[in-house]
C-alpha cells in the first residue's frame, strides 16, 4: 500500500553551523521531484561523519560549496533507504512502490528528493536499517582498496592494513577485503577486538596496547582510516611497492583539511611505496558492486544504534565524535 504524500513532514534543521548538538528539528514542505528524480519515503538515514562536519561548516575551505556564511541546504543528510513516494516525469527506471537506497539531499527527513541515478533497488536480505548503512561508507572503502590495487580476482593472499577497523568504513574495508581473499589485520581499540573479527579480520592490533606502525609485519596495503601516526612512519609498515591510501585523519579545523593528503601526494616520490590520498566519490556503479556483495551475503552491515529522528542531534554527535561502532542510522 503507497501512503498519501503529506504538504509538510518533519525534518532534521540547522540554520546556521555550529555544534551537530544544536540540530533540531522543523516540520517542512514535502520536496517536489526534480523532473530526472524521484521523492523518498525515508525509511531509515545513515549518519557519516561527513554530516558532522558540513553541520560544523568545517573545513572552512568546504563552505565555498556548503554556503560562506550560512548552510545552503538546511536539511542534513545524504544515506537514504526507503520507498519512492513520487517520480519526475523524465524517470523511466523506478516507480512508486520501489524499495530504493543510495544518496539523496536532506535525508535526514521524513521525505527527501533524490537524482533516480543515485539510487538503486534495496536487496530483499537487507532491512532499511541496514541499507542506509551502506552508501558512503561501503563506496568509501570499496575506492579505498581499489586505489591500493585490492580488488576481486586479484588479491588472494595479499596482506591488508586497516587503522581504523571498527568503524563506519572500516567495518566494509575488513569484509570487502576478506571478500576479495586478502589477509587482513585490522587496527582498533580493545573494546572492539572481537567485532572487527568478525568482521572477518584475520589478525588485530589493539592500538592502545601496541603501536601496528612499530610491527615488524608488512604490508601489500594500508587502508589509513583515522591515522594519527606521521607518514614518514606509517609508510615503514608497506612491503616494497606497497600501497597506502590516506582515507581519514587530519585536522578538519583547519583552512582546507587536507594537510595528510597533501602530505601523502609529496612524500610518495620519495621511497619506494606508493602513497595515496582517496578523495571519495558517490559513485553509483561502485553501489552496484557492493550491492551484488550484499545480496550474496560476502558483505553485511553492522549497524551500532538506530535513533529517531526527534534524536537527530545526539546521533550525528555520537557519530561526528568518533564513538560509533559501525554505522548509526536515523529512523524518520
Amino acid at each position: 500500500m503507497i501512503e498519501q504524500i503529506p504538504s509538510t513532514a518533519p525534518a532534521a534543521y540547522h540554520e546556521r553551523y555550529g555544534a551537530p548538538r544544536l540540530v533540531g528539528q522543523r516540520e517542512l514542505a514535502v520536496p517536489a521531484p526534480p523532473d530526472d528524480g524521484v521523492v523518498v519515503r525515508v525509511r531509515a538515514a545513515g549518519i557519516n561523519r561527513g554530516d558532522g562536519l558540513a553541520i560544523e561548516g568545517i573545513p572552512y575551505a568546504a563552505r565555498l560549496s556548503y554556503g560562506i556564511t550560512r548552510p545552503k541546504h538546511r536539511v542534513p543528510g545524504t544515506d537514504v533507504a526507503g520507498v519512492v513516494a513520487a517520480v519526475g516525469p523524465d524517470v523511466t527506471t523506478l516507480t512508486v512502490g520501489d524499495a530504493v537506497y543510495g544518496w539523496a539531499r536532506g535525508a535526514f527527513a521524513r521525505y527527501a528528493a533524490a537524482s533516480a541515478g543515485d539510487l538503486t533497488r534495496k536487496p530483499d536480505t537487507l532491512t532499511y536499517e541496514e541499507a542506509a548503512a551502506v552508501p558512503t561508507a561501503a563506496v568509501t572503502a570499496l575506492q579505498a582498496l581499489r586505489l591500493a590495487g585490492i580488488e576481486s580476482g586479484r588479491a588472494s593472499g595479499q596482506r591488508v592494513l586497516a587503522i581504523g577497523a571498527s568503524g563506519g568504513v572500516g567495518s566494509f574495508a575488513v569484509q570487502l577485503a576478506t571478500a576479495y581473499g586478502a589477509v587482513v589485520t585490522g587496527v582498533c581499540s580493545n573494546r572492539n577486538v572481537d567485532l572487527v573479527r568478525s568482521f572477518g579480520a584475520r589478525h588485530v592490533v589493539d592500538y592502545t596496547q601496541a603501536d601496528p606502525t612499530a610491527e615488524r609485519r608488512r604490508y601489500d596495503a594500508v587502508l589509513d582510516l583515522a591515522g594519527r601516526a606521521p607518514l614518514t612512519r606509517a609508510r615503514r609498515t608497506l612491503r616494497r611497492g606497497g600501497t597506502y591510501v590516506v582515507v581519514g585523519g587530519g585536522e578538519p579545523r583547519s583552512l582546507t583539511g587536507l594537510r595528510r593528503f597533501a602530505a601523502a601526494v609529496l612524500l610518495s616520490p620519495f621511497g619506494p611505496e606508493r602513497l595515496r590520498p582517496l578523495f571519495a566519490s558517490p559513485e553509483p556503479a561502485d553501489l552496484e558492486v557492493v550491492t551484488g556483495l550484499l545480496a550474496s551475503g560476502d558483505v553485511a552491515p553492522y549497524v551500532e544504534a538506530a535513533y529517531d529522528l526527534r534524536d537527530a542531534a545526539d546521533a550525528v554527535e555520537y557519530v561526528h565524535r568518533g564513538r560509533a561502532r559501525g554505522k548509526v542510522v536515523l529512523v524518520p
